[in-house]
């Protein structure tokens, strides 16, 4: 009887420890119990937002929180990239020959060119110097360029101080370029001669007097300005080209 009155003694208590608790409630406050454990939720979210965004570098922060900081964005390729970017495998600006002239990827005659190398400039310095040198061209050059092969050979031999010409290898070359295709801007400025006779001129002045021209020079200097000659016009334009240059030889000195 004694132990049945203990138990029934100590359930009163608890029941009324429980009661006593309720009765300190505010009872203003039972409406945002709700929303102080939806705050906390939230809260916990924004942290693992948080942990997501510092691993997906420059990617999306959507959803990132969710995604328990998985997410990549775009700080780096995929597992399936291959490494080499999106324009990999794709043409190239600088065309067929990856950036390389013509004459490059099919060779030239190993020849010495000396001042001919200067046709190797790019091509808005030959038209630079192409523009100067019909610019510059004067009734004394007209002259000097409608003569015959012959008699140009006998002007810059024997009259070099008193001739008035074209001088630099570049204009030319540039002039040189312009005749291959098988006729010379000249003409349409009052010079009356063949275009064979203007290319001999023109390589021949352009030549080192003391490099001899070859029809490997020709060949090569050819390729080189975009018009590769054939074996018998390389022969005659350079047999032609090396009479004028012992031409200037013997008369500049």
């Amino acid at each position: 009887m004694m132990l049945k009155n203990k138990l029934v003694l100590s359930a009163g208590v608890s029941a009324l420890a429980v009661l006593t608790a309720f009765a300190f409630v505010d009872r203003s406050d039972t409406g945002n119990l709700g929303v102080s454990a939806a705050s906390a939720q939230e809260s916990g979210s924004q942290q693992g937002n948080q942990g997501g965004q510092g691993q997906g570098g420059s990617g999306s922060q959507a959803g990132q929180g969710n995604q328990g900081g998985q997410g990549t964005g775009q700080g780096g390729p995929g597992d399936d990239s291959d490494g080499k970017g999106p324009q990999a495998g794709g043409p190239s600006t600088s065309g067929s020959g990856g950036g390389k002239p013509v004459w490059a990827q099919e060779g030239i005659p190993e020849v010495e060119l000396g001042r001919l190398s200067v046709a190797r400039s790019p091509d808005q310095v030959l038209q630079r110097a192409y523009d100067e040198a019909l610019a510059s061209l004067s009734p004394e050059m007209v002259d000097f360029y409608s003569m015959s092969l012959d008699e140009m050979i006998l002007e810059l031999s024997t009259n070099w101080d008193n001739i008035t010409i074209i001088d630099s290898p570049l204009q030319n070359l540039a002039l040189l370029e312009d005749a291959l295709d098988g006729t010379s801007q000249l003409t349409s400025l009052g010079v009356t001669n063949t275009n064979d006779t203007l290319m001999a001129v023109f390589l021949g002045v352009a030549s080192d007097k003391n490099v001899a021209i070859s029809p490997d020079t020709a060949i090569a200097v050819s390729t080189i300005l975009g018009t590769p000659l054939s074996d018998a016009e390389a022969a005659a334009l350079a047999a032609d080209a090396e009479a004028i240059r012992i031409a200037v030889l013997a008369g500049h000195g």
